[in-house]
């Protein structure tokens, strides 16, 4: 079951908590690195299929990615904006630097699965029906991506404790050296 599609469509190391763990515990989250791989091929084979140049896996987005599909598991927040209010741009700047660049730019999507199963297919068509996400998916602005996929069988608020699979895909663009002629 999903979350409501408000939630679902919106624009590391892995803590062991007991199941009589205080309210404090930290929450368990694992990482499907196999879904991450599957959710770009999936993205690839619609932009493909549309006459759109393939999206290169970038790690440092990827890091990026899972970085803040964890923080968002374990803090307990759905939301472009880090927990401590950082604009994406300036969360994914850090691990994709601008430095040296004349050109770069940074798009995101974000998804939220109630459950433990969700599949790459369903994650893509979840961004597709969404226009801003859409427009992201199938931009060709973008040459680099990096998915994080992490999963928490018991997820504060705001997915009420419940299991819950987060992805988080940061997309971005670095070109032409700065000062070259």
């Amino acid at each position: 079951m999903r979350f409501p599609a408000a939630l679902a469509l919106a624009s590391m190391a892995v803590l062991v908590a007991s199941p009589l763990a205080s309210p404090n515990a930290p929450t368990k989250i694992e990482r499907r690195a196999a879904l991450e791989a599957a959710v770009v091929r999936e993205m690839n084979r619609v932009r493909a299929a549309r006459g759109l140049t393939p999206l290169r896996a970038a790690p440092a987005l990827r890091s990026a990615a899972r970085g803040h599909s964890q923080a968002m598991l374990a803090h307990g927040f759905f939301s472009h904006e880090s927990a401590d209010g950082t604009a994406f741009s300036e969360r994914i700047r850090r691990y994709y630097s601008n430095a040296g660049y004349a050109r770069w730019s940074v798009g995101e999507a974000l998804m939220a699965s109630q459950g433990r199963f969700v599949d790459a297919e369903a994650i893509v068509t979840a961004w597709l029906e969404s226009p801003s996400h859409r427009a992201i998916i199938l931009s060709t602005t973008w040459r680099d991506t990096g998915i994080g996929v992490l999963y928490a069988p018991s997820a504060p608020a705001p997915f009420g404790g419940a299991e819950a699979v987060v992805v988080t895909a940061d997309f971005g663009l670095r070109e032409g050296r700065a000062g070259a002629s």
